[in-house]
Order: C-alpha cells, then structure tokens, then sequence
C-alpha cells in the first residue's frame, strides 16, 4: 500500500513539475451516493468451548422504504498537466441510507479524493461543444457518522465512526462549452478500506457509488 501510494504520488509530481503554465479549473458538482451491494459475509466466532457461525447481512441503496435517494454536494478543482493528462481533487459533503432484510443504516459523509485523469483523446478547443472520454484513478478517505436500526421497532443497536482510507475508479466524459466552461459526467465507484461505513464493524471494506456531475470554470 505504501509502495503504491508512493508511485502515484511521484507520478504526480512529474507531470505536475513538467506542465509550463497548467489550467487550473475551479467548480462545484452535485452526485448521488449509492450503497453497493456485496452480499452476505459469513463469519465463525467461539466462546468457551463453544463454536458458532453468524451471517452479517450488507445493506444497498434504494431498497426500501428506509432508503431515500441520496444527494452529495461537491467542491471541485482540476489542474490540466497537458491536453491529456489532468489532476482532479474533490471534497463532498452528504449522507447515504442503505437497507437490507431487517435492518437499514443512516450515514453522514465527508469524501476527499485526488485522482489522476487521463482523456482518450487531445483536448483541443473548437467553437462547438466537444466531448472527450477519460478513465480516472484515484486515492482519497472517507469520514463517517454511521447508524443502523432493527427495521420492525426502529430501534438503534450499532453506531461507527471514524475515517477509512479508499481508492476509486472512474470512467465518464468532459463536455467543452466554451473556454472557460465545461461539466463532466462520471460514475465513480469508491472502495472504503473499512466496514463500518453503513454503520456495523466488520473485516472487510464498503464498496460504494458516486455518480456525479460537475461543473468547471477557467480560472486560465
């Protein structure tokens, strides 16, 4: 994971020291946040002599009447490294609700992330709207305030929070207005290395979607 980390930052770095003059682009985007599903996880536990197996059950989004769908609001930023390459950094703010069988969780959220995007193809500026396609990956955390309740008397048996690395994967399309405008459209799928975030502890990670779009303005 360090190795990892290391390699991404240093590339990073590169490119970013190699630009001569980057555009930097500031804006703002709305997402909605979506729990996914990864099935139940079947563990095993003993006490005393005594061995038992326990089935912990993951909850999804829009799966019910305890589920809503749920909005993320996002300030944006990208710094162009070349007509191919950029760096995207995002902070949201929202909450995600999750259900399942007879429980459902409520959770507030706090997303960081810094991606490294590249386009399929130059951006070059043309008076008519262009659309370019990119793939992202990207290092981020998460922080979170999570609840979950039984469904039949609504009541309150786990509470989590805390702050979980993660990694994400993104593929969408940047769409040129102008020079100085543009919005992306983008399905972002975010593997939080924890498995409290839908608000019950448990080995393993929580594996959502963020599917956004934003809105950028030249600051060049």
């Amino acid at each position: 994971m360090r190795l990892n980390t290391f390699i991404i930052v240093w590339v990073f770095g590169f490119q970013l020291a190699s630009a001569q003059t980057p555009n930097i682009k500031l804006g703002f985007g709305i997402s909605h946040l979506y729990d996914l599903y990864e099935g139940p996880l079947e563990l095993s536990g003993t006490t005393g002599n005594v061995s038992y197996d326990i089935v912990d059950i993951d909850l999804k989004g829009l799966n019910g009447t305890y589920t809503k769908f749920d909005i993320g609001l996002s300030v944006l930023s990208e710094v162009e490294l070349n007509n191919l390459m950029s760096l995207r950094l995002s902070l949201t703010n929202g909450s995600m609700t999750a259900q399942f069988d007879n429980q459902y969780a409520k959770t507030a959220l706090n997303l960081a992330n810094i991606g490294f995007r590249r386009y399929l193809k130059p951006r070059v500026f043309r008076r008519k709207v262009q659309a370019y396609p990119f793939f992202e990956v990207g290092l981020g955390f998460t922080q979170f305030d999570a609840q979950r309740y039984f469904i039949k008397d609504e009541g309150l048996f786990s509470e989590t929070n805390g702050v979980a690395f993660s990694n994400s994967v993104t593929t969408g399309c940047l769409f040129t207005l102008s020079r100085k405008v543009s919005f992306d459209i983008a399905p972002n799928f975010i593997i939080n290395h924890s498995d409290a975030i839908d608000g019950y502890s448990n080995r393993g990670g929580d594996i959502m979607m963020q599917t956004s779009i934003g809105f950028l303005f030249n600051l060049n």
